[in-house]
């Protein structure tokens, strides 16, 4: 009985991928930079959790300051924690060599953290 093709590793298994993390710590109104951009890389987030305090405003991911939505608006009411778990292949990630941002529609304090690796 023939097998179809099996996935052996979703990761680049020719290159050593350090896992990394991050502090997520924004407060202002609009772009807030959770990790810089690296030459030549991706930043592809593995897991992460975000929590926020006072008045609810929306969370939103995205490809560099100002850039294309990696995620869609998320509205969290004030104490309420969003979660997104280890997922080995990732939940988003940038383009080669652009920061990975957080817009925030409002000014209020927005904390957690993330796991990612550069691809």
């Amino acid at each position: 009985m023939a097998q179809g093709p099996t996935q052996e590793d979703f990761q680049d298994r020719y290159s050593i991928q350090l896992v990394k993390h991050a502090k997520i710590d924004a407060a202002s109104s609009g772009n807030n930079t959770l990790v810089a951009a690296v030459t030549a890389k991706k930043i592809r987030v593995l897991a992460l959790f975000v929590t926020m305090t006072g008045t609810a405003v929306t969370i939103r991911f995205e490809d560099g300051a100002d850039g294309t939505a990696l995620t869609g608006q998320m509205g969290p009411t004030a104490g309420q924690t969003i979660v997104l778990p280890f997922n080995p292949v990732g939940w988003f990630e940038t383009t080669a060599a652009t920061l990975l941002n957080v817009e925030l529609s409002g000014a209020q304090s927005v904390d957690g953290a993330l796991v990612y690796i550069e691809v």
